[in-house]
This record gives C-alpha cells, structure tokens and sequence, in this order.
C-alpha cells in the first residue's frame, strides 16, 4: 500500500471512531433528557398506578446490603440486643454523594426482608425502586428497612419503644455508613436534614410511623403510615378520635414545627379491615387546622393526603402502589 494510501486508511479509521464517540455522546444525553422529561411528565396531583414494566428487572439494579448494629429493648429489662436491617441502595450509588433516606416499617409478622427481600432473592419493591430511580420518576434515594421484634416475636410489647431505638441506634447506624444529607450522627446533624428524611410503614408499621410524626417531627419531613392509625382498638369513632387524635396534636403543636415542614400521605384499601379506623382519625385531624391543610393533589396545596384504594385488602403485597405514590410526592 502506498504512503497516499496508508493516509487515507488512517484518516478512514479516525472518522469512523468520531462517528462511533459522538453516536454514544447522542445516546447518553438522549438517556439523560429521557429521564427528566419522564420526572417532569408526572403528574402528583394525580394518583397513578404502577407500571407493568416495573414489576421486572431493570437494566439499572441496584443492590441489597445487610446492615447489623447494636440496640436495647429500652424496656425495664433494658436488653441489649443485636439487630438487623435490609438497605437498599440504587444503581451508581457512590459515598461521594449525598442522598435522601426512607426507614420502611413492616407490618406484625414481618421483619427486615418483607418489603425489598434479601441480598439473594430481591422482591417486587426493589425492582419497583429500581425502575423508578431509572425512569426519573423519583430521586436516588435509600431505602432502610428494619424488624420491630428482637428475638422475642412480641411484636406489641416493642412497638412502643421502637422510637427510641429508631433515633438512638437504626439512624446512627445506618447514616453513619452510607451517605446522605447528614453531616454526622448527632442529633443535630439529624435535625438540620431532616427535609432529606422520610418514615413509612404498614400496618403496625403504620402505627409506628404516626409514632414518629407524634414524637420524632424533629427528625423527620415525610410520612406515608399505611393500614393503621396511630393504634388500633375498635371500630368505634370515640376511641379514634378522643385518644389518638389529642396524642398527634399534643404532639406536633409541642414540636415546634409549621404545617408547612411535614407532610402526610395516608393510605389503605377500601376492604381493609382498619379502614373505618384511620378514616376516623384522618377526619379528626383535618379539624385540627392550625396542624394540617387537607388536600386531593399534591403537597403544593396542602399537608396532608389521604387515599383509598378501590377493592384493596390489609396487606403489604397491596401496599406498593401506596408506596409509588407517596414517593413521588416526597423531596421536591
């Protein structure tokens, strides 16, 4: 081949690698764009059903880590007890960045793999998050899941003390390895990021996330209880309202906190059994309206959401689609 020949080869070869760099340049950005035109095209004043392509596996997976601390039972025996959780982290998560946190709460017979599964059989959750995070439909974000009981299976006896365990032992633990807006394990740096901060739960979980609203605002912005008020008793109006609602009260106004720095987005099926419960309680809150601005849409116009799901029964494999859309109303 002449050196006229070799040139031209030469120059061949460098256009065909410009063309092949900037046909990969055009498909990350049109990724990219993709993404954030799917965030903006969701509408939160709406409530929407999940995707069918949601319950596969995504090209983007993120990965289940097994967290494990040190805890107490913080009752009069005060055993010290060791504890685990389930963390899910998103695709690209990296310790450089900063990210929001959701604590997920199972409900009575559950523990700390009902929700996301386990490091070796994931479930439908993970794979949800996953599409979510891909598609723009939220933020990265992580995702804690913890077990209420410590051994004993007394699911009830533990409950009331989960608070204490939550903010002293799980939220340390759990934000001091992985990274998100808290500048340490203090209460104050929990404080200062709180509006990076969520609680949810189902069932009982429901009832400890209205635990957390009453006793930890200071900590927390978000709230998605789910299938319980804060405790459940009867299907009686009296003991809804007189006893849980005046505990909620009590204690947000106590807090210090703006019903413009906490939002609520309850949910539960119109055939579960709690639901003439926490419909009960959900009215007597809206009375309260130095402490919540009801409202149908989005937390643009109010702090508080409360959504039924037509034909839904009193379990966490209903509860997904609660959970897609109290998320995408979160951190924005």
């Amino acid at each position: 081949m002449t050196s006229k020949g070799k040139q031209m080869r030469r120059e061949r070869i460098k256009s065909i690698i410009l063309a092949l760099m900037l046909t990969a340049l055009v498909l990350t950005l049109a990724s990219c764009g993709q993404a954030e035109q799917a965030k903006q095209a969701i509408d939160t004043r709406s409530i929407h059903s999940i995707p069918e392509s949601y319950g596969e596996k995504s090209l983007s997976q993120g990965t289940l880590k097994t967290l494990t601390y040190s805890s107490r039972t913080y009752d009069s025996n005060n055993t010290v007890a060791t504890k685990k959780a389930t963390v899910y982290l998103h695709h690209g998560y990296s310790a450089d960045k900063k990210y929001n946190i959701l604590y997920l709460m199972h409900g009575y017979g559950g523990d700390e793999n009902t929700f996301l599964g386990s490091e070796t059989s994931p479930r439908y959750l993970k794979r949800m998050l996953d599409h979510m995070i891909s598609a723009g439909d939220i933020d990265p974000l992580i995702v804690v899941t913890p077990t209420l009981t410590w051994g004993s299976g007394d699911y009830y006896s533990t409950m009331d003390n989960f608070q204490k365990e939550l903010t002293r032992d799980l939220m340390p633990a759990a934000e001091g390895r992985y990274s998100t807006y808290a500048a340490g394990t203090s209460s104050g740096a929990f404080v200062k990021s709180r509006d990076h901060r969520a609680m949810a739960g189902f069932s009982m979980g429901g009832c400890i996330t209205w635990q957390t609203l009453r006793d930890n605002t200071r900590y927390f912005k978000y709230y998605l209880p789910m299938s319980c008020p804060l405790y459940f008793y009867s299907d009686t109006e009296s003991d809804q309202t007189g006893y849980m609602t005046r505990e909620i009260r009590q204690g947000l106004r106590s807090s210090g906190y703006s019903r413009d720095e906490y939002f609520v987005f309850a949910a539960t099926g119109s055939r579960d059994y709690v639901r003439k419960e926490i419909t009960y309680q959900i009215g007597h809150l809206k009375k309260y309206t130095d402490l919540f601005k009801y409202t149908t849409t989005d937390f643009s116009s109010g702090n508080l959401m409360f959504y039924t799901a037509k034909g839904h029964h009193h379990s966490f494999n209903q509860s997904y689609v609660y959970i897609y859309n109290g998320l995408i109303r979160f951190f924005r």
